[in-house]
This record gives structure tokens, sequence and C-alpha cells, in this order.
């Protein structure tokens, strides 16, 4: 490997760019252990764009293995010729210049030739990390009160409803039943809901999962290869299309769970100390660093500041937000109002004496926030106060 290249800056190249560079077609087209490991460590030191390189990377692949079938040896030989002499006459060249010499060989060519860009502008490595894309591209909580979807860097949908329907199929994304192309997307997208609203999400698997209040949930538009795999930042209850030869795994960021055609409750917000995961049925592998546990039916696993726990629970106590209703067991207050703060998207504080008083009962969401701290008023000796769009509770 010539150390022009270890010293080349490639942070900005595009699709095009990578398909007009020497190095980058002569390390596709014959790969060997420097080769990867340059391309490797720029990838995993977010160096270089993963989309634009993996899109480059799978029109290479794609004619490679695509065109062995219809063309002969020589043929494809001469193709690589033409794309290297023209790269090295030009410096710089048009994608379209490529196309059109893969064209020349042979008339059958040009249909999948210029299908590739379609097939690839989405293309998600089998190598490419969830959690590496979650990290890199984290949104932080800010001011915004709309229900987002990123779809690219290029394209962010910002939708004012209180709730939100978005369904991914085959061919488009469906929000509120108007449809928005595939084309318009990256491998990845991103759903934000903002405190005070709640959002349902449908994957183009069938996967369904209601998202609830202060949740970041990563995701593909396609799952590929032998897997399914989202990352989860918040509370999302999900069912998940049975597949036995693509296993499905929701990570967040202590814990992965993974997925035998199940419906269960995932509260796990990188904020909180407390983590819990709810089976409803069927039944799921937890794993964090230190072991992996087996869930049942109406059984909970709970991480609370690093020490793990399983115990048996009513299930429908912990899923019972889908249907607007918090069911309480002797939970601490201090628990109580923080899902309060963030289901409706208030703030609410309160002293250190109020937060280990506990709370039994049922709670209507439909209900004002306002009705529902004066209905705890008159259960507690508590006093609270509402100034400046905001909740006080003190003791009385």
């Amino acid at each position: 490997m010539k150390n022009y290249y270890l010293q080349k800056d490639y942070s900005n190249f595009t699709s095009e760019d990578f398909l007009q560079d020497d190095f980058f077609v002569s390390s596709m087209k014959n790969p060997n252990e420097k080769s990867v490991e340059f391309w490797d460590g720029l990838l995993n030191a977010g160096s270089i764009n993963k989309e634009e390189f993996y899109s480059a990377k799978s029109f290479i692949e794609a004619i490679e293995a695509n065109y062995k079938d219809s063309v002969q040896e020589e043929e494809l030989s001469a193709l690589w010729t033409k794309i290297d002499n023209t790269n090295k006459k030009s410096g710089k060249i048009k994608f379209k210049s490529i196309l059109s010499i893969a064209g020349g060989i042979a008339a059958g060519i040009i249909f999948v030739i210029i299908a590739i860009p379609h097939l690839t502008r989405n293309f998600q490595s089998p190598n490419d990390d969830i959690m590496s894309y979650a990290r890199d591209n984290n949104i932080k909580e800010d001011d915004n009160t709309d229900i987002q979807i990123i779809l690219s860097n290029q394209k962010t949908l910002q939708l004012t409803e209180q709730e939100s329907d978005i369904v991914y199929d085959s061919t488009e994304i469906k929000i509120s039943k108007k449809g928005i192309s595939k084309k318009e997307s990256a491998a990845y997208n991103q759903l934000i809901v903002p405190k005070g609203k709640r959002s349902k999400l449908t994957l183009a698997d069938g996967t369904m999962m209601y998202v609830n209040s202060g949740t970041r949930v990563v995701y593909p538009i396609e799952f590929v290869d032998d897997r399914r795999e989202i990352y989860v930042d918040g509370e999302i209850y999900i069912t998940v299309t049975h597949d036995e030869k693509r296993p499905f795994i929701v990570k967040t960021k202590d814990i992965d769970v993974q997925v035998f055609g199940t419906s269960f409750n995932v509260m796990a917000y990188e904020s909180d100390l407390n983590k819990q995961v709810t089976l409803v049925q069927g039944s799921v592998r937890i794993s964090n660093k230190a072991k992996e546990i087996m869930l049942k039916p109406s059984q909970m696993y709970e991480m609370d500041n690093g020490q793990v726990s399983v115990n048996t629970v009513d299930a429908s106590r912990y899923t019972s937000w889908i249907n607007g209703m918090y069911l309480f067991n002797s939970e601490r207050l201090e628990i109580v109002l923080s899902r309060l703060s963030r289901y409706y998207g208030e703030d609410i504080t309160f002293s250190k004496d109020v937060a280990n008083l506990r709370c039994t009962g049922k709670m209507d969401l439909k209900d004002d926030l306002k009705d529902i701290l004066h209905g705890l008023a008159f259960s507690f000796p508590i006093h609270v106060q509402h100034d400046n769009n905001k909740y006080n509770i003190t003791k009385n």
C-alpha cells in the first residue's frame, strides 16, 4: 500500500468520489489484509461517510457478482480496465461516465447497472453496527415539541399531532395515511418522540411498537441478511413478528434483548439508573456485560443502579400506558412524578421528603395533569404549586 493513500483525506468523499479513486476501486476488486485493515480503521473511527462508502462498495460488488453470469471474464476485466484508465486520464469523472463505460460492454448490462444506484442508495452493510450509528448520530434533547422522523442528513419530518401512526412497507413510509417514497431515506432512520407526545411505529417486517414520551428509536428502513436490530433510548411496548432465520434484538445502552416472537415492554432511558424489561408473552433473552437471563411471561427483569433482579409481576401494570392509564402498586412517588412529567411534557419538581412517599392506584392519563396532581394532594400530605409553567410539590 502506498503511503499516499495512508495520508489521503477521505472524510468528505461521496459514493461518486470513491468510485473515482484508484485505490478504493482496487481495494474493493482485490482486497488484501492491509487494504481491509485500512478501510475498517477509517470506518470504525468515523473518519468517512459510511453510507457513501457502502453505496460505492455495493456498486462494485454488484458488477463483480451480478455480471459474471452474463459476461465473459475477459469482458469484465475490460470493463475494469476502462474504468481505471478513465480515472487516471481525467482525474475527475462523473458517475454517469462509469455507467456509459459499463454500458458499452453489452446491451444487456445497461439495465442492471442503471438499476444499481436505486438498489444501493439505502445499502446497509451486514457489518455495520447500529450502536455505533446511534452513538454517532445522537440527537440531543432540545426545545422541539414535535415528533421528528429523521430520514437522512438532508430530510427530517416534523409531526405536530399528539400521537402519530407511522408505517413502513415494501415501497414507502406512510404517516397518517400519506405516503413518502423510501428513496428519500438513508439506511437508518430515527424516530424522536418528545415529552408529552406518543407514537405508533410499524416496521417493514410487520413488527409493531408503541413509543412513549421522551423516547428515541433508531432502526433500518429494511432488515437485511440474518439479523433484525433496533436501538432504543426510552420506553417502547413491542410486538415482534416471528422470523426463525432472523432473530430480533432490541439494543439499549446497558442491555440487549433478543426476541423469540414476543410481546414485551422495555423501559431503558439512558438518563435513568433504573431499566426494566417486562415480558407479556413469548420469551426473550436479556444480555448485559455480566450474564444472560431468559424471561418467562409475567416476569420483569430490572437493573437498578447496576443491581439486577428478576421478579414475577402483573405485566399489565407496566404496559398500561399504551391504553392511556398508569397503574401503580406501592411505587415511590418520585417514580410516579417522573413518569407523569415525561408523559405530559411538563416540568415537575419535588422535595426529598416527597420522593419516598409510596403510591398505589390508577391514573387516567386522559385527565389534565393539574387534576391528577391535585388528586394526589387529597391522598398525600403534599402541596402542589404551579408557577412559571412548572409544578413544584412540597410536603405539608
